[in-house]
C-alpha cells in the first residue's frame, strides 16, 4: 500500500482485532499509521459522529486548547507583532469555533473554516500569518494533499499550529483510546512530524504531543 503521506510503497498491513476492529497500514518510511480506506465510515456516519463530539466551550475543553494558543501568543509577542494586524485561519474549527474565542480574548481576529460547519471556500484562497488545525489531522483522508494546502495558505515566516496525539508504535496502538474513534483514520508520531518538518523545510517551534507548531521559512 502506498503511504498516504510520504508516498513510500513500504506500508505494511496489520489488523486490530480488539473492538472496534479495523485494518491499518504502518509506513516504514515516515511512521504514519492509517486506516484501510475501504473501512472508513461513510460521510453521513462521519458527520453524525462529529455532531456528538465534545467540543463545546467548557472549562475543560478551553484548558485543552490553551497551551497551543499561549505558545503562539508568546511567539508573536516576542516578535513584537500586533495581534490585531495578524491574519489567522482556524482550519477545521468545528461547530462552536472555540479556538477563535480564546484568541479573541487576547486581541486576535480569526477566520473560521470547517468542511461541515463553516464551509466558506473563499477563505482557502487567502494567505495567513497563522493557520491552526486542532484535532483535525487525525481525520484527514488525504493527509499529504491537505497539509500541502494548509502550508500554501501560510505567508513566509507564518506559523502552522497543530493539535493531534502522537502514536507510540504498533505495539501500543491496539489498546490506544485515540484509535477507537472511527472518524480517526490517520495517526502521526514524533518521527512523522520530524519527517514533515524535513520534507517541507519547516522550523519546529513546539513538538510535544499533542501540541505541534511549525514555522514556514519561505
Amino acid at each position: 500500500m502506498i503511504c498516504l503521506l510520504c508516498q513510500s510503497p513500504h506500508s505494511e498491513a496489520f489488523k486490530v482485532e480488539k473492538k472496534p476492529e479495523r485494518s491499518y497500514f504502518h509506513c516504514a518510511e515516515c511512521d504514519l499509521i492509517f486506516m484501510n480506506p475501504a473501512e472508513r465510515l461513510d460521510p453521513q456516519q462521519e458527520k453524525a459522529r462529529y455532531d456528538h463530539h465534545e467540543n463545546q466551550e467548557s472549562a475543560g475543553y478551553v484548558a485543552f486548547l490553551e497551551p497551543l494558543v499561549n505558545e503562539i501568543d508568546k511567539y508573536f509577542k516576542a516578535a513584537n507583532l500586533d495581534p490585531a494586524q495578524l491574519s489567522i485561519l482556524d482550519f477545521g474549527c468545528g461547530p462552536t469555533a472555540v479556538l477563535a474565542k480564546i484568541f479573541a480574548q487576547k486581541g486576535y481576529r480569526v477566520a473560521n473554516y470547517d468542511l461541515y460547519y463553516h464551509p466558506d471556500q473563499e477563505l482557502l484562497k487567502k494567505q495567513y500569518h497563522l493557520v491552526t488545525s486542532t484535532e483535525v489531522w487525525e481525520h484527514l483522508y488525504n493527509p499529504r494533499e491537505e497539509i500541502e494546502r494548509q502550508l500554501k495558505m501560510l505567508k513566509a515566516g507564518g506559523l502552522l499550529g497543530i493539535m493531534t496525539s502522537a502514536h507510540r508504535g504498533e505495539g501500543a496502538f491496539h489498546d490506544w483510546h485515540y484509535r477507537r474513534d472511527l472518524t480517526h483514520v490517520v495517526f502521526f508520531s514524533e518521527k512523522t512530524m520530524q519527517w514533515l518538518a524535513n520534507h517541507f523545510k519547516l522550523h519546529v517551534i513546539k513538538a510535544k504531543s499533542p501540541y505541534w507548531i511549525f514555522q514556514k521559512l519561505y
